[in-house]
């Protein structure tokens, strides 16, 4: 436990050294994490949101300029299928999973004039993997889960790349977290991993299949923090549903989305919740078919905005929909978007004052620290 809070305070000190102005791009990346101090009035005042969005049959990632609901595409390259995406918030970067290329690329975001646009061409931050789910931590590791193109399992597995592997451009040799033989037996609880969350001191998953059995969302620790092996655990969070698409973490609870409608579950849970109906957000879209029967929604990617919304897809009815981050209470959708073929969906915010990296990185250090106070606090108790 004393490893693991060294290493989150060290975490909290990365923050702020990344922090270092980017001579090509004045407009810095910043995130609102849940229990951060309030942010300063110039600031919120020059916050601007970006929602991404990916279109596999386009072949294109395309973005809203929040609160606007305008798509407007951004240049990749030539990509084969975009699915899943995420960002770094902190390095302003955009990472796309292309599976039938078998590559994750990763893009650098400016601002120009309040558009967003990539620049200076794709780069490859992994190769040799078909990637389903990406998450990003505070430090620039990219989480995917996903198996290597030449595996001869076809079991997705939880892979990790580590940022500094990402500055030196070595996009090979991806890094195993967890797998099904890693992950507890006789029920592993990585059975069939999609979406994928990560905060300071532990990475969230979601199963795809036997969620009931295996655990519908599984939270892991981190394993780059200075745990030791027998200080890393797994807890099943929930284990309420059969099928997870995607998940996302806004500090003090997770969001996911299944079938069944959109849930959420505290992060802290003391044990994990087995009823259906419990910490059910929404239903999900009423989708109407032939002859008015009711059809099922499709859900496939949930992101948190770092403030108060959450933003999630539905392939059934080709749109976005949001709902309220700050609790588990039920809320009605809020269609945000048309998005026809859509897929994955990530959001990332920016700020134009001057100081503006260094307010970000304080801001989120400081939240991180909170989270290093909590588990201090934990490690204190009998």
């Amino acid at each position: 436990a004393l490893a693991a809070l060294a290493a989150c305070y060290g975490e909290a000190g990365a923050i702020l050294r990344r922090a270092k102005p980017d001579p090509h791009n004045k407009v810095q990346a910043v995130i609102s994490p849940g229990g951060s101090p309030e942010v300063e009035p110039d600031i919120a005042q020059s916050s601007t949101k970006y929602l991404l969005a990916s279109f596999p049959s386009l072949k294109q990632v395309a973005y809203c300029h929040l609160p606007d609901n305008v798509w407007r595409p951004l240049v990749l390259g030539e990509v084969k299928a975009p699915t899943a995406v995420a960002v770094d918030t902190q390095s302003a970067k955009l990472f796309v999973a292309d599976p039938p290329s078998n590559v994750i690329w990763w893009y650098k975001l400016h601002i120009r004039e309040g558009f967003l646009e990539t620049v200076g061409g794709r780069h490859a931050a992994v190769e040799g993997v078909d990637a389903r789910a990406l998450t990003v931590n505070s430090v620039g590791d990219l989480y995917f889960a996903g198996r290597l193109a030449k595996a001869t399992s076809n079991y997705s597995s939880i892979y990790r790349q580590d940022a500094s592997k990402l500055v030196r451009g070595n996009s090979l040799h991806p890094t195993e977290v967890y797998n099904r033989s890693t992950s507890g037996s006789p029920n592993p609880m990585v059975w069939d991993p999609a979406g994928l969350a990560v905060d300071s001191l532990f990475l969230y998953w979601g199963n795809q299949g036997s969620g009931q059995k295996h655990g519908s969302v599984v939270k892991g620790s981190r394993m780059n923090i200075g745990l030791t092996s027998g200080e890393r655990k797994m807890k099943k969070l929930s284990a309420s549903v059969e099928e997870v698409r995607g998940i996302a973490v806004t500090g003090t609870h997770l969001f996911y989305l299944s079938p069944g409608g959109v849930y959420g579950v505290l992060t802290s849970a003391a044990s994990p919740i087995t009823d259906p109906s419990i910490g059910l957000v929404s239903r999900g879209p009423p989708i109407a078919g032939p002859g008015g029967k009711p059809e099922a929604w499709n859900p496939t990617s949930i992101a948190w905005d770092g403030d108060n919304s959450l933003y999630f897809t539905d392939a059934a009815t080709q749109s976005l929909y949001t709902l309220p981050a700050r609790n588990v209470q039920a809320h009605n959708l809020t269609k945000y978007a048309d998005a026809p073929g859509v897929h994955g969906v990530a959001v990332i915010g920016f700020t134009r004052s001057g100081a503006s990296s260094a307010h970000a990185a304080v801001r989120l250090a400081a939240a991180t620290a909170a989270a290093c106070l909590a588990l201090a606090a934990a490690s204190a108790l009998p």
